[in-house]
C-alpha cells in the first residue's frame, strides 16, 4: 500500500525521484486499558449511590446508573446525591452526564482518566 502511495506522490509531483528516502517513524498508540468494564447499577438508597462514587474513585470504573427509585421512594436522598455528585466531579475531576431525556434519571458517571464526548 506505502508503494502504490509513493508512486502517485511521484507521479503529481509531490515527491522527487532522486530524492533521499528518510526512514518514517510509526507512532504506535497503546491505550491505558485494552477495554473498560462498565458497571449498570440501581441506585435505589443514598448507600448504593455512595457505593458507586467509591467505585468510581478506588477501581477507576465507569458506572451507568439508574437514578428513578431514589428520586421516587426519596427526593431529599435524590437531591443530596445531586450535591454528592456535583462535589464529586470538583474534587475528582470526573464526569457525569444524563443519558435519557425523557424524565428518566440515567446517568454516567466516569473517573478522571475517562473523558466523555458530547456529540
Amino acid at each position: 500500500m506505502k508503494d502504490v502511495l509513493d508512486h502517485i506522490k511521484k507521479s503529481i509531483g509531490l515527491e522527487e525521484e532522486g530524492t533521499e528516502k528518510t526512514e518514517e517513524q510509526e507512532t504506535i498508540i497503546v491505550p491505558e486499558h485494552s477495554f473498560y468494564e462498565i458497571i449498570l447499577m440501581k441506585a435505589k438508597t443514598l448507600d448504593d449511590f455512595d457505593y458507586a462514587l467509591n467505585q468510581i474513585v478506588e477501581e477507576k470504573t465507569p458506572i451507568i446508573m439508574d437514578m428513578k427509585y431514589l428520586e421516587r421512594d426519596n427526593p431529599e436522598d435524590f437531591k443530596i446525591a445531586g450535591e454528592k455528585l456535583k462535589d464529586f466531579r470538583h474534587k475528582t475531576g470526573g464526569e457525569a452526564i444524563l443519558l435519557c431525556k425523557n424524565g428518566k434519571n440515567t446517568i454516567i458517571i466516569t473517573p478522571p482518566e475517562i473523558k466523555l464526548i458530547r456529540k
